[in-house]
């Protein structure tokens, strides 16, 4: 599996230190314990989902390229993170969040 990051990755308050050892794992295909993941949902009607990182030891995620919007510590965290992911679309003028998510890695 390949992730690619956003240009802005938005972190957690969990993630307010330095994020680059768990970066560093999640890059070696190494799960973190207690760290979601926001990517840009592939189901074609919500924007975002977000998933415990131990999901990326799934065969579905293997051969996949994965996008990252946001990395958080719990699942609460990372619905406050799609909430604000949502106020920076608004912030900088975009009519959709899928149009600032496409922004974030043109």
């Amino acid at each position: 599996m390949k992730l690619r990051f956003s240009d802005r990755v938005f972190l957690g308050k969990s993630f307010e230190g330095d994020p680059s050892s768990v970066i560093k794992k999640l890059n070696k295909n190494k799960p973190v314990k207690g760290t979601y993941i926001l990517s840009p949902a592939e189901n074609g009607v919500d924007p975002i989902e977000y998933f415990d990182s131990i999901q990326l030891m799934q065969p579905f995620y293997r051969e996949r390229e994965l996008f990252v919007l946001g990395l958080a510590g719990s699942e609460d965290e990372a619905i406050e993170l799609v909430r604000e992911i949502y106020e920076a679309s608004v912030e900088y003028g975009h009519d959709s969040i899928r149009s600032y998510i496409e922004e974030l890695f043109s």
